[in-house]
């Protein structure tokens, strides 16, 4: 379990860098109507993933901005944030606090399909408006799989 919440641990890392949560009327909406520049602030995450056939929840929300600018730099400040990794079949979750931290980078995001490659991580971005953003990443990293969705509103 602890290899599983390690690699999920990374994973949210950094997620948690990119993405950002909402709430909007809008928000259910599957369009992509707004500009990602500007401040973001972070919300909620949830997901799933898999695990040498065990599947796993995750549940998670964090603290903190993240900024887009028309130059294509990023910056992010995460106050706090917490991941909890569920696996019914084992009655089995854990909550994993995730440091504070201020990060800065590059970031590309293609309007016509929603790709948002954030210092060569790639993610798709599933609802944009000029409230509410949700972004999907695909995890794969040492044997684990999923999806993990990141919410954040302005």
């Amino acid at each position: 379990m602890k290899f599983l919440t390690n690699s999920l641990k990374v994973t949210f890392l950094l997620l948690t860098v990119l993405f950002l949560n909402g709430c909007s009327g809008d928000e259910d909406s599957d369009e992509t109507t707004a500009n990602i520049q500007g401040v973001w602030q972070l919300g909620r995450m949830y997901g799933t993933a898999n695990y040498n056939g065990m599947n796993a929840n995750l549940d998670g929300d964090s603290e903190g901005t993240m900024e887009f600018k028309a130059n294509g730099t990023y910056d992010s400040n995460i106050i706090s944030a917490y991941l909890t990794v569920s696996i019914p079949a084992l009655n089995y979750s854990e909550t994993t606090p995730i440091e504070a931290s201020t990060t800065s980078g590059e970031y590309y995001y293609d309007e016509i399909t929603d790709d948002l490659d954030i210092d060569g991580e790639m993610s798709k971005v599933v609802v944009l408006n000029a409230n509410f953003m949700k972004i999907k990443t695909l995890i794969n990293d040492s044997g684990v799989t999923g999806e993990l969705f990141t919410e954040y509103h302005r």
